[in-house]
């Protein structure tokens, strides 16, 4: 597979010319297999969608949309943000027209609680907690500032669908929280808004229609295949797209109106107007609740380890954190590399599966807000520890970074 980019491999603001990158046959999130349907479904760590009420969505983006319209935010309103972050994560604030206030973290990744108390004013109604690649924020200090302050605590789970913190489930003392289920199950889109308030059960959506549905099947399954799984399901395949096919040519208006959310939804310019009121995939849902548990949990925990371990002393590099507390499922594994801007465009031509989380940071977020964010979003590169990669692949990955860093 081949795909054409234009990459930014120096940092924010100093794109390098377009030119071609080969697409990473190993995938960097999890895609379907049989044994990710076949396994105990209790869980060794608690989940996140077990926390309240979970209401299906599109995407993390939209759950946090959703929320910030739960906690009746308006324009000018503002939203405690971590200066570390990716678009998703603040674009959902175009909706209610709300303002970002971004926040330092520490190099741990954790909240500085200080820098927070000095940022809340008069028009602060919600403070966002991220448990960046799966590693938890302290939730009883936010949950302490947020009641003492007034604030919402949106805790946003998009790496962390298991875990706790301090003896307590993710995702249960925030009064919202979100996920994005591509990170830890193998499917193309979808995420939940997770609460006990109840408004939410409340909340409108449309359902999407067979079309979508069988759509989202077909890449699943096919995405499946492109990596190297499901090779017996190859005729399937191919006979759902046939059959998308037919549909479309059959009908102008083949992605009928439950594709699409009301007419009468008002959204920021940053959010997808046709997911924003649109219900979760029946594909998606289907496959959360027969994935395996246990077999995700337990295999992405070892995973990590085994990358730890090969680049604990691998010269040009750092494991960000050498080993997983307690209570903690890695969404990546975080690698602090020195020269990053020099060995990310030999990662990238050797086809190396991986994520560069913050490397574009909002707009005025620089060093003056937050020296750590800045210097993450310069040298931290995170590499895939989910559940479906098999031990070749992870030598294959570890031998290839360690090659680019020798060099």
């Amino acid at each position: 597979m081949i795909r054409s980019l234009t990459v930014a491999g120096s940092g924010p603001n100093r794109p390098t010319p377009s030119r071609w990158i080969p697409a990473p046959e190993i995938p960097v999130k999890p895609v379907l297999s049989a044994a990710a349907l076949f396994g105990p479904r209790a869980a060794p760590q608690p989940c996140v969608l077990d926390q309240g009420h979970s209401i299906e969505v599109t995407s993390g983006r939209v759950a946090i949309a959703h929320a910030l319209a739960l906690m009746g935010l308006a324009s000018g309103d503002e939203v405690l943000m971590p200066a570390y972050h990716c678009s998703s994560m603040v674009d959902a604030l175009s909706w209610v027209q709300a303002k970002p206030v971004f926040y330092r973290i520490k190099p741990d990744l954790s909240a500085d609680l200080a820098d927070i108390e000095s940022k809340v004013g008069p028009k602060s109604r919600c403070l966002v907690a991220a448990h960046y690649f799966g590693f938890p924020q302290d939730l009883p200090g936010l949950r302490a500032l947020c009641d003492e302050r007034q604030l919402f605590l949106l805790e946003d789970c998009a790496h962390s669908l298991f875990g706790q913190s301090a003896g307590g489930p993710l995702g249960s003392l925030g009064d919202y929280a979100i996920t994005s289920l591509p990170k830890f199950l193998p499917v193309r889109e979808g995420g939940t808004l997770v609460t006990r308030d109840p408004r939410a059960l409340e909340i409108d959506l449309v359902a999407q229609g067979g079309l979508a549905s069988l759509r989202e099947a077909f890449s699943v399954l096919q995405e499946a295949i492109d990596h190297r799984r499901l090779g017996g399901l190859r005729p399937l395949v191919r006979g759902l797209e046939l059959a998308r096919s037919l549909m479309r040519s059959g009908s102008p208006a083949a992605d009928d109106a439950q594709d699409s959310s009301p007419a009468d939804v008002d959204i920021g310019d940053r959010v997808d107007r046709t997911k924003i009121g649109v219900k979760g995939s029946p594909v998606t849902s289907l496959i959360g609740r027969l994935t395996s548990r246990r077999r995700l949990v337990e295999r992405r925990i070892e995973n990590y380890g085994r990358l730890a371990a090969a680049f604990a002393s691998l010269p040009g590099c750092r494991p960000l954190f050498r080993s997983l507390p307690a209570g903690v499922v890695p969404f990546m594994f975080p690698l602090q590399v020195d020269a990053l801007s020099d060995v990310f465009p030999m990662l990238e031509d050797q086809a190396v599966p991986m994520q560069r989380f913050g490397q574009f940071l909002w707009p005025g977020v620089d060093e003056s807000v937050c020296e750590t964010s800045a210097a993450f979003s310069h040298h931290l590169l995170q590499l895939p520890c989910h559940q479906e990669l098999s031990a070749a692949e992870l030598d294959w990955i570890i031998g290839t970074v360690a090659e680019c860093l020798s060099s």
